[in-house]
């Protein structure tokens, strides 16, 4: 009977790899590129809750971890930015991450936004429900629930047009602090190396200076609370844009940055109250930062996107797509993602669709010449951890690598980003 079973496997990993069920790759890959020229920006924020009920599989470290409460409600945050005759949002989701497919579905829902000029970013939260369908009773079953997908897509459309309704006439301002070497977030594989910055960027009514919304970046797994958790949680995040909030700042939204392999906490308390100490500190070093913040005139809005096809090599990846426990097309063998470049005056980011290791962040950062260059992970897809290629074969990093879909992912995503 075990026999059977592996020649079984072994025929699905063949079958997944010859094309069936399949689309044939395109010879050049979908690209676009968006500007928003005007006199007046115009900024607006709001937010949704997205908190499930309690029973459903919980996304992140093991499988068959049923939520039994919840510890902190989960949200989705927008900020959205009209100039001239386009509308821009940045939509942050407390979840693990949302798969290619579903964010455009997620995405289709939105009235008045183009495809590319949303920028879908998860929190990586290993307390949410799961969206991807890795982590379900047992292995091959999906922990997906589609009424759930359902549930985001509308939060998501009705917190960016509530965001649109509420939009005033803005004045940006950009701000930068730095976290602590030790006590708050630390590099699980290589002590010191993780991006240390907290970026604000917020904007303000242009009539009495009220908050209209701000977007809150740093590169941290929401994953304070331990592997044993079983309820749902934003973890440290929520606790940030809710304490952003009764501090009188208005409304947060968060985006992570280049967290992979491996940018963790280094809080001891792995507990709810772990997650808001983090939080607050976080929250501290964005305040100072927002005090010590520069004007950020913007003159234009500007969008790049463009597709990209990684070829899946990992077994998993392939069994569970085959067995539809994973969502996802292939292109002859490739799962199709997408890159995108973000700027706003002169604030840009690149959109990773996955988990950047810090030092491939860096990498296209010098590429680019782009020292400033702010890295919005997680968006729009999650493609697992993009690894450069020396770590990727580095016996350290086995862990990243069976989540990755090959070998040199992370290179591919940073040759789409630098055309390199």
């Amino acid at each position: 009977m075990a026999a059977r079973w592996l020649a079984m496997a072994a025929a699905l990993s063949i079958s997944s790899c010859t094309g069936i069920f399949q689309r044939v790759l395109p010879k050049e890959p979908a690209a676009c590129v968006h500007l928003a020229v005007g006199d007046e920006l115009r900024v607006g924020a709001a937010e949704r809750d997205i908190t499930p009920a309690v029973g459903g599989w919980l996304a992140g470290f093991d499988m068959a971890r049923a939520s039994t409460g919840i510890a902190s409600p989960l949200k989705v945050r927008a900020l959205v930015l009209l100039l001239g005759d386009r509308r821009f949002a940045i939509v942050g989701i407390d979840n693990l991450g949302v798969m290619r497919e579903d964010g455009d579905w997620i995405k289709a829902g939105i009235v008045g936004f183009a495809n590319g000029d949303v920028f879908l970013c998860a929190s990586h939260t290993h307390a949410g429900p799961d969206l991807i369908g890795l982590w379900g009773f047992y292995l091959l079953s999906s922990g997906r629930d589609p009424e759930y997908v359902g549930v985001v897509r509308r939060a998501v459309a009705e917190a960016v047009a509530e965001a649109v309704a509420v939009a005033a006439p803005a004045n940006l301002r950009l701000g930068e602090g730095r976290l602590p070497a030790h006590g708050l977030v630390k590099n699980a594989n290589r002590a010191d190396c993780f991006d240390r910055r907290v970026v604000v960027l917020q904007a303000r009514a242009c009539d009495d200076e009220r908050p209209l919304g701000t977007l809150l970046h740093l590169a941290c797994h929401p994953e304070v609370l331990p592997r044993r958790n079983t309820e749902v949680s934003s973890d440290f995040v929520g606790a940030l844009c809710d304490g952003w909030r009764a501090a009188g700042h208005g409304q947060a939204v968060f985006v992570n940055g280049a967290l992979g392999a491996m940018i963790s906490p280094a809080v001891k308390d792995r507990s709810q109250a772990g997650a808001q100490f983090l939080g607050d500190g976080v929250r501290g070093i964005a305040e100072a930062a927002l005090a010590t913040a520069r004007a950020l005139p913007v003159d234009a809005i500007e969008v790049r996107r463009r597709d990209l096809y990684v070829p899946v090599h990992t077994m998993g990846f392939r069994l569970g797509r085959l067995t539809t426990v994973l969502q996802r097309e292939l292109y002859d063998g490739h799962a199709r993602s997408t890159v995108g470049w973000l700027r706003i005056g002169a604030f840009e980011a690149v959109a990773v669709p996955g988990e950047m290791e810090p030092a491939l962040a860096e990498q296209v950062r010098a590429e680019l010449r782009r020292p400033d260059l702010v890295v919005f992970g997680l968006c729009d897809d999650e493609l697992g951890y993009l690894l450069r290629r020396q770590d990727a074969e580095d016996p350290e990093f086995a862990y990243e690598r069976s989540m990755s879909p090959c070998l040199d992912a992370g290179e591919r995503v940073r040759a789409a980003l630098t055309g390199q």
